[in-house]
């Protein structure tokens, strides 16, 4: 073989062997990818899931359950970290108020010492398309903590199921304004006495007063349904690892037990305190039987005669 044929023989089986690696790569790239655990699904709001849609709106079909969702969530975090992550939770609604977020309710509890760690609640009213990011929001890390610092100790969803009430309230609302429209009717003809007139305006102002109770009700059940309410209840706790680490909690929390034991001591005494005199009593009663008892047991004794 000349030198330009093993030349062009080395160079098939160099391409060939290249082709080879370049496979073999894939091949290990792909199983790696599909060995590899998967990260963790950001959380999703429970009516994104219930109710998927073409257009991405996650707006109810009409022909679907009416649902109105409530999360409810509980981080813990070191003492010193409950009121900051507060305040950004509870700041963010009432800054993104023009985006549909409202506060319903807020409260904290500072800590007193030892004794009384630390805890806050921010419950807030969220369109379905905020839930994701408020919690994503809330749940995440301050500057300068780390990824661990905040730990979602509890996660709940909650569906209340409204759509007879929707129905009944629909129904009834489409029932008044039937019976309001054949009232004006029949207030508009022209043989109609003083009297009859009176009645009617009576009925259709008590009508019309019932109509906008029924669709204030109903503006409420569409708001819960169209929202979702989220609650974020924030608890401070103490990491303690060690043999000695119950031995701790229990010296740090010696004065609520101790004030505990106590409170338990005088409940006792002051249960018992009316039922004393009904011992005593009992007491000396047994004691004038017990003495009858020997007396009579007691073998008479002979007199001895002179």
């Amino acid at each position: 073989m000349s030198r330009s044929g093993r030349a062009a023989s080395l160079s098939a089986r160099l391409r060939g062997l290249a082709c080879a690696l370049v496979l073999l790569t894939g091949c290990s790239d792909r199983s790696e990818r599909e060995s590899s655990p998967a990260a963790p699904a950001p959380f999703v709001s429970a009516a994104r899931q219930a109710r998927p849609s073409e257009a991405g709106d996650l707006a109810q079909p009409e022909s679907g359950p009416k649902l109105a969702y409530r999360h409810d969530l509980t981080l813990g975090l070191a003492p010193a970290q409950v009121a900051p992550h507060f305040a950004v939770a509870r700041d963010r609604c009432l800054n993104e108020a023009a985006s549909g977020c409202t506060l319903l309710q807020s409260s904290i509890r500072e800590g007193a010492g030892a004794t009384r760690e630390p805890s806050a609640m921010v419950q807030v009213r969220l369109p379905h398309a905020g839930v994701a990011p408020y919690i994503a929001a809330v749940t995440a890390p301050l500057p300068g903590e780390a990824a661990g610092d905040v730990v979602l100790q509890d996660q709940s969803t909650r569906a209340e199921d409204l759509t007879r009430a929707l129905a009944d309230t629909g129904r009834r609302l489409s029932q008044l304004t039937d019976y309001r429209d054949r009232l004006t009717a029949l207030a508009e003809k022209p043989d109609n006495r003083a009297e009859d007139l009176i009645r009617i305006a009576g009925e259709l102002a008590q009508v019309q007063g019932q109509i906008e109770d029924a669709e204030g009700r109903r503006r409420g059940l569409d708001e819960r349904v169209d929202t979702e309410i989220i609650t974020v209840t924030f608890r401070a706790t103490r990491a303690q690892a060690g043999a000695f680490a119950p031995v701790q909690e229990v010296w740090t929390r010696s004065g609520p037990i101790l004030g505990e034991s106590a409170a338990s001591a005088l409940r006792v005494v002051v249960v018992s305190l009316p039922w004393l005199p009904v011992v005593l009593l009992g007491l000396l009663l047994l004691r004038v039987l017990w003495r009858l008892r020997r007396r009579r047991q007691r073998p008479a004794r002979m007199r001895i005669e002179p």
